[in-house]
């Protein structure tokens, strides 16, 4: 008897898939129709955000990761589809691709909210793939379209996607590429980007101190995951702002001061949280 239910718990939900895609497929064939006698030019590139919320209605209804999953990547890109074809937007094919990227990424930006609608477990991994495809987006649409440029939005996305990821988790081996991404990304803009008029010997002092500050960072952010500070980071940042300094020194003598200062006052801003975090530290 166990054995026959069990039979009939599988053929009920196999049985429940012909019904959906059967469903689907009628809404498609209505949408089409509709666009040859409407001719309105935006209903058939609806098409994929219809078919996306199909899924994850469905996902949610059965409690399926899967099918939650598909259907807000089907969102994604069929936003993005709808937002890089559609002729109301007239703007240039590198605009395009621009929305389509960030379209797309929102789509993985929605999977720790569907999946904490259908299970206990929030698919945290998600944001990764949501940050490394906004940021590139965001890279095409706002950058020079040059590697330092990429690399800048690409490292801040997903910089933030692995500190979000590790704050929402308590998991400090997040925390430490997320805070060093951090450092390093705008160390290799500020060195190597166009803004930089700086000899190689400057620019290397520049992103060194930019990796050391990163490394500050994971002292900062350690007090929020393992409720204490970690500061074994502060020697190896330690190091590399003296070594830093040092380069900048020999290869741009009269900014030093102004460099020293600049970094230095980053440094007490890094101080200043550090305070406020043991503050509430000892008040809990």
């Amino acid at each position: 008897m166990a054995l026959l239910g069990k039979d009939h718990g599988i053929s009920k939900l196999t049985g429940s898939t012909p019904v959906r895609i059967g469903g689907m497929l009628i809404l498609i064939g209505f949408i089409l129709l509709a666009e040859q006698r409407l001719r309105t030019g935006w209903l058939a590139l609806a098409v994929p955000i219809l078919v996306g919320l199909s899924l994850v209605v469905a996902g949610l209804f059965s409690r399926r990761l899967g099918l939650a999953v598909a259907g807000s990547l089907m969102c994604g890109v069929g936003a993005g589809g709808f937002l890089s074809f559609y002729t109301f937007l007239e703007v240039d094919m590198r605009s395009r691709v621009g929305f389509f990227l960030v379209a797309f990424g929102m789509g993985w930006l929605l999977i720790p909210l569907l999946s904490s609608l259908v299970g206990r477990l929030i698919a945290w991994w998600a944001l990764t793939p949501a940050g490394i495809f906004i940021a590139a987006g965001a890279a095409v649409l706002y950058s020079g379209l040059t590697v330092v440029d990429f690399t800048l939005y690409i490292l801040i996305g997903l910089a933030l996607a692995l500190l979000v990821w590790g704050f929402a988790e308590s998991l400090f081996g997040l925390i430490i590429p997320g805070s060093l991404l951090m450092g390093i990304a705008p160390g290799i803009y500020l060195a190597w980007g166009r803004v930089s008029e700086q000899n190689s010997l400057a620019r290397t002092g520049i992103m060194l101190v930019c990796f050391a500050l990163g490394w500050g960072l994971i002292t900062i952010f350690s007090r929020r995951v393992t409720q204490r500070f970690v500061w074994w980071p502060l020697i190896p940042g330690g190091v590399l702002a003296m070594v830093g300094w040092g380069l900048y020194i020999g290869g741009n003598p009269d900014n030093a001061l102004s460099f020293i200062g600049n970094t230095g006052s980053i440094g007490l801003i890094l101080v200043g949280i550090y305070l406020i975090l043991l503050r509430s530290g000892i008040r809990q």
